[in-house]
């Protein structure tokens, strides 16, 4: 008898009896597109990503824009909600798609449906862990002057020196696309975006005058819109704008507040400064000036307004007896119907009442020492080296590698400050920093290569985390790092780490930048660009 071979055995059998054990049957991608989404939303972040490596049809659905908006909700959004007073009690917010606005998110309303939500889950997501790309980009004029002026606004970079005058970079293009000559000494650099389209920048020089150019950013036209005459009383040392109101202040601590209203042109008060202008340029009108005897630099002015009224503010350091140096701010208060001053009131950090000269002086956290402080611990505090001011922040930095955070409460009917809260994080002297009105900020240290970011909002709001804080616990902020992947970025940080001579001055940032200045020991500048996108 024959014996029937293995091959033989297995093609008598039929074919739909001969499923291999291993293979699995597809009832996957036979579903339709809405339940795969709904399932795609309860999966977790990596696994999501592994996903659309699958096939076209995951990619597709893995990048739907539904899905990354409930994801930026959960990690960016949920948790500043639960940061509210009594939130946590009650019913947690719920993710809605219908409603976009977040907790007064302008930006995201803005761009509405047009949001890349995975862009923006990733912009954030790198933010938190400050990794970026590193870029330079060389503004060394002809004659290199010290001095450059720095500012940032819509991706465009605003830079002003005597050398070179006006000139605006575009960080896409990473070349100037516009200038203009300023003829004077800058000394100040403030911009203004809230005209649609259009961004204006004011420049204070050094023998009291001041001028406002305006870039329109479809046609890359840069004009002059107005110059103030020179003045007797000292050069700017820092100035605010915010269309149509100018807010200066000289070193001899001379504030003054401007405006240009239509009604000045009615009443004929016109000064004509450029006849190729398109439009009539008239003169501002003076509304308040007032001669300070307390205000000390470093300075930071800002202007806001409410429904019915434009609040000028003006934030300072203040020197206290045998205690260091603490913060005050003072509000001018001008009625938007009447243009006229209504009140002026000011407050500092430093508490009232009493205390004995026989006291003992604090001692410094980085002591060791167990020894309760006798003062509060903003007394105890060096003279700062930059001060940034977004209400409702006021945050400053010291020599002594460390920041203190204060907090301004501004009602109808009083002012006052918080007593300042130490930031931990910096290794070497911190040069500068900035902070926006959400409690986000970037400092800057004046050597060492070290920048960092902060999550400030919310740091008053529990006792744990100001206890924190004040026990120096440096998760508070995170440092930048170039991304290793990035071998341009590499290079360029080493080659800046070389260069022993090298100076960063705080320059500015947005929603996807970092831009710090760079002054190298042989007189280069350049702008060091760090991009979290």
């Amino acid at each position: 008898m024959v014996k029937r071979r293995r091959s033989d055995e297995r093609n008598s059998i039929p074919k739909r009896l001969r499923v291999n054990s291993t293979q699995h049957i597809d009832r996957i991608t036979s579903l339709s597109d809405e339940i795969l989404i709904r399932v795609l939303h309860n999966l977790p972040l990596p696994t999501l990503l592994l996903i659309q490596t699958l096939s076209k049809q995951f990619q597709r659905l893995a990048l739907d824009s539904e899905l990354w908006k409930s994801l930026y909700y959960d990690r960016f959004v949920l948790p500043r909600a639960l940061r509210i007073p009594g939130m946590r009690t009650t019913l947690p917010p719920q993710f809605s798609s219908s409603k976009s606005k977040w907790l007064d998110d302008v930006d995201l309303v803005r761009k509405g449906k047009e949001t890349n939500w995975k862009r923006q889950y990733r912009l954030r997501h790198n933010w938190a862990r400050g990794t970026c790309a590193v870029q330079e980009i060389d503004v060394e004029g002809e004659v290199n002057i010290p001095g450059m002026l720095v500012k940032l606004a819509e991706g465009l970079v605003f830079t002003v020196d005597y050398d070179q005058g006006l000139r605006i970079w575009s960080l896409r293009e990473k070349k100037c696309i516009v200038g203009c000559q300023v003829d004077g000494m800058p000394t100040c650099l403030a911009l203004d975006e809230t005209t649609a389209g259009r961004i204006a920048a004011t420049i204070g020089f050094q023998d009291g005058s001041w001028g406002v150019w305006q870039m329109d950013i479809q046609e890359r036209s840069l004009n002059i819109v107005y110059r103030h005459p020179a003045s007797s009383t000292g050069k700017l040392a820092a100035i605010a704008y915010s269309s149509p109101y100018v807010l200066t202040i000289t070193n001899s601590q001379l504030l003054s507040l401007y405006t240009f209203t239509p009604a000045q042109e009615q009443a004929g008060v016109e000064k004509r400064i450029d006849t190729n202008l398109s439009r009539k340029t008239c003169a501002p009108c003076l509304l308040a000036s007032l001669k300070s005897h307390t205000s000390w630099p470093p300075l930071s002015l800002s202007i806001r307004t409410t429904s019915s009224t434009l609040i000028a503010s003006i934030a300072y350091s203040l020197p206290t007896y045998l205690s260091g140096y603490t913060v005050g701010l003072q509000e001018l208060h001008l009625d938007l119907s009447s243009a006229e001053i209504t009140f002026s009131r000011l407050t500092s950090a430093l508490q009232q009442g009493f205390h004995s000269l026989l006291s003992p002086t604090p001692s410094s956290p980085s002591s060791g020492t167990s020894t309760p402080t006798t003062f509060p611990p903003h007394q105890a505090l060096s003279r700062p080296t930059s001060l940034s001011y977004s209400h409702p922040y006021i945050l400053a930095t010291h020599s002594d590698n460390t920041l203190t955070l204060y907090l301004c409460t501004s009602t109808a009917s009083s002012l006052s400050i918080t007593p300042g809260t130490k930031l931990w994080g910096h290794t070497s002297s911190v040069s500068s920093a900035q902070i926006t009105p959400r409690g986000k900020a970037v400092s800057v240290s004046t050597r060492g290569n070290e920048l960092r970011v902060w999550e400030l909002e919310g740091g008053f709001s529990t006792p744990s985390r100001k206890r924190a804080l004040d026990a120096g616990v440096t998760g508070s902020s995170v440092r930048i790092r170039p991304d290793d992947g990035e071998s341009d970025a590499v290079t360029v940080v080493e080659r800046w780490r070389e260069d022993s001579e090298a100076n960063k001055r705080w320059v500015g940032f947005d929603d996807e930048t970092v831009i710090v200045l760079k002054e190298g020991g042989n007189g280069g500048q350049a702008l060091m660009v760090y991009d979290f996108t």
